[in-house]
């Protein structure tokens, strides 16, 4: 039997003829059929229309997202303007608007503060985006150790040593916890809008806080993009279970980024990063959803310099996890 397929829900491509093309031949090696990007802009801009042409190339093999434009955002018609920008991006294909964690970490108001993860002004494209059938994929914080000082000491101070804007520590910055249940606040808010948390609903070192809130709320998927690592610190049978539990919300994601100037696998590296290296990047999930290993390497080193155990997922939950759900929720197919 040969590999089973693989959706990749998260990615970030350059919508490029020759980044299209390298995408499509790591994915061909590595056995990913289809894929979503989450960052195709907003209408009127250079890269949503370059998007448009990767879906007419690649049809039912590429999905996207759409992402919010800030500016203008103390103006009393800013969210009427997303919400028709949303609707036209849907009905050009558009399966879900994609917002990074510039909310509540960066966007900030003309007083200077920071815009809040529940401010009220996200209340109308939250009731478009139910009423389209369209997701809102939510990133919100960040991992829990950015939030600690950059120094030595922390546990993964050479990334943030390359990525200094990664950390946010001090200055008016929220904690990781108020960012948090800010974002849990906007979706019991909306209960008819489907969210999707990505990078394992923002909180991969509490399984069991990902556990209530997939519990709590019917509107809410998680990815595990760019989370392995995390993931697999906690013990393998209890991970096992947690994706058994919720095997119909649970979205495989790599969160791979393939631009002009490179690749991203899954973060930053030191080094440029090749084909060969993404092969190992997907091999490294492969081995931690597919084996029952002990003590293997996660897929993205720099964040962090430990071992995971694999969780050896049933044959049909895997499925449902590599592809039945991304085709459920971003391809609308039963």
């Amino acid at each position: 039997m040969g590999r089973p397929p693989i959706i990749d829900s998260h990615v970030h491509m350059t919508p490029r003829p020759d980044c299209v093309d390298r995408t499509m031949r790591i994915f061909e090696n590595n056995g990913v059929t289809k894929f979503c990007t989450k960052s195709a802009g907003f209408v009127g801009t250079g890269r949503f229309e370059a998007t448009l042409e990767v879906k007419k190339r690649l049809g039912d093999r590429f999905a996207f997202f759409v992402n919010l434009d800030w500016r203008g955002i103390d103006h009393p018609g800013w969210a009427r303007r997303e919400t028709q920008r949303l609707e036209q991006a849907v009905k050009l294909g558009a399966r879900g608007v994609k917002i990074f964690k510039n909310l509540g970490l960066g966007v900030r108001t003309k007083d200077g503060r920071l815009l809040e993860v529940d401010d009220p002004r996200l209340d109308l494209i939250m009731k478009k985006a139910a009423r389209l059938g369209a997701i809102v994929a939510m990133h919100t914080s960040d991992p829990k150790v950015f939030f600690d000082p950059p120094t030595p000491e922390n546990e993964r101070y050479l990334e943030l040593l390359f990525a200094p804007s990664w950390s946010f520590y001090g200055k008016d910055y929220p904690s990781r916890q108020s960012l948090l249940e800010a974002r849990d606040r906007l979706i019991e808010r909306h209960p008819k809008t489907t969210f999707l948390g990505i990078h394992l609903a923002n909180n991969p070192e509490d399984i069991d806080y990902v556990d209530r809130i997939l519990s709590k709320y019917p509107n809410l998927y998680a990815d595990t993009s760019a989370r392995i690592g995390e993931i697999g610190r906690h013990p393998a049978e209890k991970v096992r279970k947690f994706f058994i539990k919720h095997q119909d919300r649970i979205l495989f994601g790599s969160d791979l980024v393939i631009g002009p100037a490179g690749l991203q696998l899954g973060s930053l590296s030191i080094w440029p990063d090749d084909d060969t290296d993404a092969d190992r990047f997907f091999q490294a999930h492969r081995e931690y959803f597919e084996t029952d290993h002990k003590r293997i390497d996660h897929p993205t080193p720099i964040q962090g310099n430990w071992k995971v155990d694999a969780i050896n997922l049933p044959k049909d939950v895997l499925e449902k996890f590599y592809t039945k759900n991304a085709e459920r929720l971003i391809w609308n197919k039963s």
